[in-house]
């Protein structure tokens, strides 16, 4: 047995044992979509995470809600064919992180295919239904990376039919491309998810008991949601009862995703403000809009990107240097007992409360990371809110 063959045992190994324990964690909370493998093993620098389409005559949340408990119990009764059933809409969405040395494309080529064979075998998802891309080192960009071409660029031999639904099913010409796409439910929510035209997906899991929490607070409240991206935040907090949702972003392309999602969970994108313009900029010209000093809005999302360069940017955003003037920036905005929720997954982010000296902030990180994601905490998120000198 060669290297990458003993490679890929182990994490065939490891996969099926994370998957025994969070498989009944998953069934438990409702929970459809979930990291799996987080280069656990140093040698194997993958991430592997894992998504349950919704079948195509699921419509409505209420109806995925109901779909999705009753696929619970019946895999908890041992019902016969409930696992297979499950598996026919099972996906993989599988990370090559970039190594720290130079490894000849060919041979890299050939270890992704091996490792990726081995996940299709352990886990009884058929080949086709596994998408991998590289995750280079951020080098700047736009906000949202599209697809940077893994040495395996994986074609998806099943349509979407695991995947479809009316406003959101794949297109004739995203099938006839085989792109690897569906609707996925989470906590009462279904949101629409691409694994193979952009490194990232669309949905980001790692954010889910954020998502939640900004659902539980947004009743009656106004709410902005900056670097809104496909707006899963925005979506929370509308279905949470919000009075209003302005979701602030770049980029049409997400925007337009953005509204798909409000459809898909029966909110009217008409009835919510969509804003393209660069954060930073919206910001200061909404702050030079107040006609008083009264808060524009009660929560504010800060979830930026590490990195981007855009063209559609004035400047450029490098939030390790630019989070406290960001954070400040949003403050102004707030209402008097707003909150602001900053995240970011900048590892190198040094938070200094002494930036901030008209703040209260608690460090909430530990309350939204979730099982999956216990073992490399992916974000790190911090409530603020005015000191009382500065309401």
């Amino acid at each position: 047995m060669d290297k990458t063959q003993e490679q890929a045992q182990l994490l065939k190994n490891r996969v099926s044992k994370n998957f025994k324990q969070l498989r009944k964690w998953a069934r438990k909370n409702s929970v459809t979509c979930f990291r799996l493998y987080d280069r656990d093993i140093p040698e194997i620098p993958l991430s592997i995470d894992l998504y349950e389409f919704l079948p195509a005559d699921i419509q409505t949340p209420e109806e995925a809600q109901a779909f999705v408990q009753a696929q619970a119990a019946a895999e908890s009764a041992n019902e016969p064919g409930a696992a297979a059933r499950r598996l026919e809409r099972t996906f993989l969405k599988v990370f090559l992180y970039e190594r720290p040395y130079e490894k000849p494309e060919e041979e890299e080529r050939a270890w992704l295919e091996a490792m990726t064979d081995a996940l299709a075998e352990c886990l009884g998802v058929d080949k086709g239904r596994v998408a991998a891309k590289t995750r280079a080192r951020e080098k700047g960009g736009s906000q949202y990376a599209q697809d940077r071409k893994a040495p395996q660029d994986r074609k998806a031999s099943q349509a979407q039919e695991a995947g479809g639904g009316n406003s959101l099913a794949c297109d004739e010409s995203r099938r006839k491309a085989q792109k690897l796409c569906g609707r996925a439910y989470e906590n009462g929510s279904i949101f629409f998810v691409d694994l193979e035209s952009y490194l990232d997906t669309g949905l980001f899991l790692d954010m889910r008991l954020a998502r939640a929490m900004i659902k539980a607070k947004s009743a009656g409240k106004r709410v902005l949601n900056l670097f809104c991206y496909t707006s899963s935040f925005s979506v929370a907090a509308a279905s949470g009862g919000a009075k209003s949702v302005n979701s602030v972003d770049l980029s049409n392309t997400y925007l337009e995703w953005s509204k798909k999602n409000f459809s898909l969970n029966g909110l009217e994108p008409d009835s919510f403000e969509w804003t393209k313009a660069d954060a930073i900029a919206f910001l200061d010209q909404a702050a030079a809009r107040r006609e008083n000093s009264a808060g524009l809005y009660d929560i504010i999302i800060l979830d930026p990107p590490t990195f981007s360069n855009s063209k559609s940017a004035k400047n450029t955003l490098d939030t390790k240097r630019d989070w406290a003037a960001l954070c400040e920036k949003c403050l102004k905005l707030l209402d008097k007992d707003g909150e602001l929720y900053f995240s970011t997954n900048a590892k190198t982010l040094k938070f200094d409360p002494a930036l901030l000296p008209g703040a209260r902030w608690t460090d909430i990180t530990e309350r939204t990371i979730d099982l999956d994601f216990k073992t490399k905490k992916s974000h790190r998120m911090w409530l603020l809110q005015k000191s009382q000198e500065t309401k």
